[in-house]
């Protein structure tokens, strides 16, 4: 088991410091992420200034955009191509005949390319916390819950990516894939706009997937909207969806090979 965790450790930093080597990214991906949160504290500052809506006044919403922005980083920061790539450009072939499990090694992978967008986040967090000084956590309870609830973001979006990305050895193409699971995952999860401001049957889609996890659950802990055991409650849910959908990708990728195509000279 010690051997196994060092070859995790070892996947995760070499992710880690490939993205490193790219620093115009963190600066690329702090400048729209930035941009896109302070455009979105400009809306809602306009919409909310003189009420609330659906449970959300201005000083909740400041500290609600604030989440959605760390986890849009963390999630939309982390390198998936290259789980694709090894799909599409056949080397997954080579892989297969490694002592190394394919899906355990790109989580690893994942969660150190993950772990690179750290440093983007503290920066636009420290920034925002300066700019509009947001609530901190309903209850000292409710911010220790609000840090398990982002912990359980990394294993939750590599379980739905690498799903997304198994879906390449039946279409030989990722982008449009990938188009499709960040428009789901920007707009369930309510990184857009809270799902409280949605009908109620589009709620109830929303949170009969994992995507809310994303956003909803850790704002709903952080502002006291849930109790203690309704936050317990959500945090068990995201557990059980980021444990589902490890193990339904074993079964999806056990399927997809036992047919390979390699396409290329």
């Amino acid at each position: 088991m010690t051997h196994g965790f060092a070859v995790d450790r070892a996947f995760a930093t070499v992710a880690f410091k490939r993205r490193l080597a790219y620093k115009t990214q963190w600066v690329l991906g702090l400048v729209l992420g930035g941009g896109a949160m302070l455009v979105s504290m400009a809306l809602w500052h306009d919409l909310l200034a003189d009420g609330a809506l659906s449970g959300y006044d201005w000083s909740a919403m400041r500290a609600y955009i604030i989440i959605g922005f760390v986890t849009a980083t963390v999630v939309f920061g982390a390198a998936d191509w290259q789980i694709a790539d090894r799909i599409l450009d056949g080397h997954i072939a080579i892989d297969l005949t490694k002592p190394v499990d394919f899906q355990r090694a790109r989580a690893a992978e994942y969660v150190g390319s993950m772990i690179s967008t750290v440093p983007t986040v503290i920066v636009g967090v420290t920034g925002a916390w300066l700019l509009f000084d947001p609530p901190g956590p309903a209850t000292a309870t409710a911010g220790a819950l609000t840090a398990v609830s982002f912990a359980l973001v990394f294993p939750l979006a590599f379980g739905i990516t690498y799903l997304t990305v198994l879906v390449c050895f039946w279409t030989k193409r990722y982008l449009g894939i990938m188009w499709l699971r960040e428009a789901l995952l920007g707009f369930l999860s309510g990184m857009m706009i809270p799902l409280a401001f949605m009908p109620s049957w589009l709620q109830a889609i929303a949170w009969a997937s994992p995507f809310p996890h994303f956003t909803a659950t850790p704002a709903a802990i952080y502002l006291g909207h849930v109790d203690t055991a309704g936050a317990l409650g959500l945090l068990a849910a995201e557990a059980a969806w980021a444990v589902g959908l490890w193990f339904g990708a074993r079964l999806v990728f056990r399927h997809a090979v036992k047919k390979v195509t390699v396409h290329g000279g």
